[in-house]
């Protein structure tokens, strides 16, 4: 199940029924790009502006391409005001009816959002300042997985130097041999060659004799 379901039934309706085959043809990637399109969202060429946090420290568990992260302890490193508005109000927007069209979740919202003191620009600046903080968290994983690749690179150009300085090595080795292996077949074909030469030597003639 794509992971931004929850997100998409909380926040987001297009107005049209949407069945679950067409939910999950929709990839993460997709709805990003689909809420980056509007007015409302903090502007993706923002994203270069931001400094890149070292992650170095990071705590996060890693299964496959599945990362999952702390971002509320992220949020309080970066000393993002402890209030919480997206938060708070996606925990109550997930306790209305799923049924609700989107016009009837945002006066909801609102009613909400009024009766714990808040309003529309205290939720804008909360997610906006979050958002800042994961584009830095990503600017400084990126630049970390960088520096690691180009490492590894080196390392298996090193390797590959290696390699070839080894492979010439067995190469000399080979030839090596096989001239050792020439010289001896000669010296022992010399060698067979006096022993038979002279074990005939005291041999009588086969080839006549005396009357």
């Amino acid at each position: 199940m794509s992971s931004w379901k929850k997100v998409r039934n909380l926040f987001w309706q297009s107005g049209a029924p949407v069945s679950d085959t067409e939910l999950e043809a929709m990839s993460d990637a997709d709805f990003a790009s689909l809420m980056g399109d509007s007015p409302l969202a903090v502007p993706s060429d923002s994203a270069a502006d931001v400094e890149p946090v070292d992650v170095t420290d990071l705590a996060y568990q890693a299964v496959g391409t599945e990362v999952q992260i702390d971002f509320q302890a992220q949020y309080d490193a970066a000393g993002i005001p402890d209030t919480d508005e997206v938060e708070k109000l996606e925990d109550f927007l997930s306790r209305l009816d799923a049924s609700l069209p989107q016009v009837s979740k945002l006066a909801a919202a609102e009613a909400f959002l009024g009766a714990i003191g808040k309003g529309r620009d205290a939720v804008l600046s909360d997610a906006e300042q979050k958002i800042t903080r994961v584009r830095a968290l990503l600017k400084g994983k990126e630049a970390q997985a960088q520096h690691a690749v180009e490492a590894e690179q080196v390392a298996i150009a090193e390797l590959q130097s290696q390699i070839e300085i080894h492979r010439q090595q067995m190469q000399a080795q080979q030839q090596e041999l096989e001239g050792f292996r020439h010289a001896c077949v000669v010296e022992e074909s010399r060698l067979q060659a006096a022993r038979v030469f002279f074990g005939n030597a005291g041999k009588p003639s086969s080839g006549g004799g005396a009357a």
